[in-house]
């Protein structure tokens, strides 16, 4: 895949990821808990967030303590098991989110290269990892949508 291409789908899809939460007014159930959803919106805003940051991590180019982040947002964790944890504000995780097209914008063809030390979901290069990224947002972007419909209206 071209860079160009790939740096135009991953802001595509971050800008209406943005518009989204004002437009759908995500804010009004960023929290609310649902026996229909494994998660809360705040969840999938961290999780979009940590699974770029830790593919940036592989070239040293993310902004939060990814560690930190996979214990809220990875793949298999729950709000309900934060407990006391210290949580980001749903407005840090979008300040960050604002700032990955950018960020992969600014990669360079060396950084893309980077072999993953184990082939991940098929991919074996932070590019390809990125790319995957790329289709990852407008899933979780659907999710998002649809979560807050059904809110609402519980």
């Amino acid at each position: 895949m071209a860079k160009d291409t790939l740096n135009d789908a991953i802001e595509l899809g971050i800008n209406h990821l943005l518009e989204g939460y004002d437009n759908w007014e995500v804010a009004s159930v960023l929290d609310k808990e649902s026996e229909y959803f494994p998660n809360t919106l705040h969840w999938q805003y961290g999780h979009l967030l940590t699974v770029f940051e830790l593919a940036l991590s592989m070239v040293e180019q993310n902004e939060v303590d990814v560690g930190r982040y996979n214990q809220l947002f990875g793949y298999g964790t729950r709000p309900s098991d934060w407990g006391d944890t210290e949580v980001p504000e749903i407005e840090e995780i979008l300040d960050h989110i604002k700032t990955l097209p950018e960020r992969v914008g600014n990669l360079t063809s060396t950084q893309l290269e980077t072999e993953l030390e184990e082939p991940m979901i098929g991919c074996e290069t932070l590019g390809e990892l990125i790319a995957l990224n790329a289709i990852h947002v407008p899933l979780h972007n659907g999710k998002i949508e649809e979560m807050t419909r059904v809110l609402k209206q519980i």
